[in-house]
């Protein structure tokens, strides 16, 4: 999950709105939002409010997007408070903009601004009992490419792959761990907001329903799998984490004509947290492959990076079953390299499609 802020930017461009006389176009960083013609200027700075932000009243009342009829805002949600993706005049916009005066260009307004990001209610599946286990779990983030349109270099070898709409999970095993709550006392199972704190779901009957540790069994311990797994940690001596999407039936509101809960690896890390290091592509395919016998989410490209080749693969139906939209690609060098504007330095992107935010129907997005 990327970073959550509200950024001072510049408005890089402005375009004229196809459709509708009233409205114009400005570009920040990538992403086109819909204002009033003659609201903003190429050059001007703004503070960049993105998707899921919740936005409080006083602001809302600021930007005229408060219904006083009715009592609350124009945005998203029941409040109407939460800024979501919208289609204006047939044209996509994602995110609002704020005039900001006496700013620095990429302070963070967040707090200033009292916004906040959104975050569903857990469903009870996902809930279960934690162990702390501080120091043994890993911290991931992956940002946006219109974010950071200048990282990936033209022309660099990159691996496009499906961007599944499931939920972030991470099995993970640390010889020598000893911790009574987890399974042989090493093995970790975590969901993103446990990993990132530092949490792991307790092997106990209490959480035998809880979905991170349903899709461990599913996909680990039927076969042997995690008995390979873990002889290679033993005989290395390094813990090894591996990172995938579980998806399916009851898991989000996509469930790629899966009848059950489906898991596929999009990393693996070796080492100590912050000491270790992710496999480049085709070493992750020979260990996830050959040795472990998981599945990797799909390849959809393979060749020199372009914005014209990103632009191609993230839009369309996915891959699986089901028919429906794909949520986008994520972006990666086929040989690991660093970055320090990135999260852990580490060079690795998502694009989301326009199309997969404007979905109708029952729109989940838990983490």
């Amino acid at each position: 999950m990327a970073q959550f802020e509200v950024p001072v930017v510049r408005v890089d461009r402005i375009e004229e709105h196809p459709g509708a006389d009233a409205l114009e176009i400005a570009v920040v960083r990538g992403y086109r939002c819909v204002t009033k013609i003659g609201a903003h200027r190429a050059g001007d700075l703004v503070a960049y409010i993105p998707e899921d932000a919740i936005v409080p009243e006083p602001l809302i009342r600021e930007l005229r997007l408060w219904d006083e009829a009715k009592g609350r805002g124009m945005l998203a949600g029941k409040r109407g408070d939460r800024v979501k993706a919208i289609r204006l005049r047939g044209v996509v916009s994602q995110g609002l903009l704020y005039p900001v005066e006496g700013r620095s260009e990429g302070e963070d307004l967040a707090e200033a601004l009292d916004i906040v990001k959104y975050e569903p209610p857990i469903p009870v599946h996902m809930q279960g009992e934690v162990a702390n286990v501080r120091g043994h779990t890993l911290a991931y983030d992956v940002e946006s490419l219109q974010k950071f349109p200048d990282v990936l270099e033209e022309g660099e070898e990159v691996v496009f792959t499906e961007k599944l709409h499931g939920t972030w999970t991470c099995f993970g095993y640390w010889p020598g761990l000893d911790n009574p709550d987890l399974l042989d006392g090493g093995t970790i199972i975590a969901s993103k907001g446990n990993s990132d704190t530092g949490l792991a779901f307790k092997w106990t009957d209490a959480n035998a329903s809880n979905l991170y540790v349903m899709s461990f069994r599913g996909a680990m311990l039927d076969g042997g799998r995690w008995d390979r797994v873990r002889a290679a940690c033993e005989r290395s001596g390094e813990p090894i984490y591996i990172l995938g999407e579980t998806f399916g039936k009851k898991v989000q509101d996509l469930d790629y004509g899966q009848p059950g809960r489906a898991f596929r690896v999009f990393d693996v890390y070796i080492g100590r947290p912050r000491r270790g290091r992710y496999l480049d592509y085709d070493e992750l395919l020979a260990r996830v492959r050959g040795e472990w016998g998981l599945d990797t989410t799909p390849k959809l490209y393979r060749g020199p990076f372009s914005m014209e080749a990103a632009e191609r693969h993230r839009d369309g139906k996915t891959t699986f079953r089901g028919g429906h939209v794909r949520e986008g690609i994520v972006i990666s060098p086929v040989r690991e390299r660093e970055c320090p504007e990135l999260p852990g330095n580490r060079v690795k992107l998502k694009y989301v499609s326009p199309k997969y935010l404007l979905r109708r129907g029952n729109v989940t997005d838990f983490n």
